[in-house]
């Protein structure tokens, strides 16, 4: 049985399903999105997680952060400057990586853990 995975018709499928889903969204929706998984990338690489369940529950903090908080600071930095896309493309990193920052002091204060 081939690999589902190398078959290009599945991936180049794949492609224009995440395309078509992004050229759908808001286009503030989409700005936070990305500045979610710029966040995503900078954290795995700058502080990266060794254990997978870690890595995950920041990450989904994370993304909520982004996509959550993001929105509403968004709108707020919106509403101030007029900064459009750019406001939520910055609140979304920003409370991305304030999500993730929340998880770890949580888990320090409930597991006594050290900070690494």
């Amino acid at each position: 049985m081939a690999d589902p995975t190398k078959d290009p018709a599945l991936i180049s499928g794949f492609i224009q399903f995440i395309q078509t889903l992004f050229n759908s969204m808001p286009e503030q929706l989409s700005a936070l999105f990305l500045s979610g998984a710029a966040g995503a990338y900078v954290r795995a690489v700058f502080a990266p997680q060794t254990a997978w369940r870690r890595r995950l529950a920041e990450g989904v903090a994370g993304a909520f952060g982004a996509i959550f908080l993001g929105g509403l600071l968004g709108h707020t930095i919106d509403a101030t400057v007029g900064g459009d896309s750019w406001a939520f493309l910055a609140s979304g990193f920003v409370m991305g990586e304030g999500g993730i920052a929340a998880i770890r002091g949580v888990r320090r204060m409930i597991l006594k853990e050290d900070a690494k």
